[in-house]
């Protein structure tokens, strides 16, 4: 019995000591950010009598990094996009076998050559892909539901995404649009447990040595659905 006493007042103690049980979960949520979109009357019209358009999608060259992991992946988001596309009805052209019709002088200054020779009505410019969008935060909500703050849970970070279109229509030299969606981490709410102090100079080595960004899945998803709202806000 005594013994049975002295290991409960251990735990108790040790639980006083570290503040707050290991076990804790903590729901961690940010707010949804809300995306930029902006559509010409020209380019609702233009759909609304040419429902499958001919496009391609241009890719800025920051994006095509020499980051063979990078490159592979920015490849598979591209594929992502012109699926989407594909579903909607939309008739997508090579975009490798574009530029090359692109980079041809005459073309990139005559935009009747370019629509003549590409057989392409519209182009889809993806201008921005960033998927390490850092959140941070220092209140959460315990297992009861109350808001709290630590200053621990101030140096963990959370990453979301952003992704920006640009529409021009080739046969008017057009900037018919722009689109800007972003991907906002724990909207819904995540659960974290308490992690052990780290000192600066860990802190500093783990920023130096490592490089996050959004999941592969999630950031398949974000590309997928904002490819849809694309659509959608393009032709409504």
């Amino acid at each position: 019995m005594r013994k049975t006493l002295l290991i409960g007042i251990g735990i108790a103690l040790l639980t006083f000591a570290c503040g707050t049980p290991l076990s804790t979960v903590r729901t961690v949520k940010f707010s949804p950010k809300n995306d930029e979109i902006t559509t010409t009357p020209s380019l609702k019209e233009y759909l609304s009598t040419n429902p499958k358009p001919k496009i391609v999608l241009r890719t800025s060259a920051r994006l095509n990094s020499d980051n063979v992991t990078e490159k592979e992946q920015n490849n598979y988001l591209y594929n992502t996009i012109e699926s989407e596309l594909l579903k909607s009805g939309f008739i997508v052209r090579d975009r490798q076998l574009f530029e090359k019709i692109v980079t041809n002088s005459d073309n990139n200054t005559n935009y009747e050559n370019l629509k003549q020779k590409s057989d392409t009505d519209l182009i889809i410019e993806l201008t921005n892909l960033d998927r390490s969008i850092i959140y941070q935060t220092n209140t959460y909500s315990d297992e009861n539901g109350k808001e709290k703050t630590s200053s621990m849970l101030a140096t963990k970070i959370f990453y979301g995404a952003t992704i920006e279109f640009k529409v021009i229509m080739i046969e008017t030299n057009e900037f018919a649009g722009i689109y800007k969606f972003n991907y906002v981490p724990c909207v819904d709410g995540c659960e974290t447990r308490p992690a052990k102090r780290l000192t600066k100079r860990e802190l500093d080595e783990r920023t130096i040595e490592s490089y996050e960004a959004v999941e592969e899945d999630k950031l398949i998803e974000f590309t997928r659905n904002a490819t849809r709202q694309l659509i959608s806000e393009m032709r409504n």
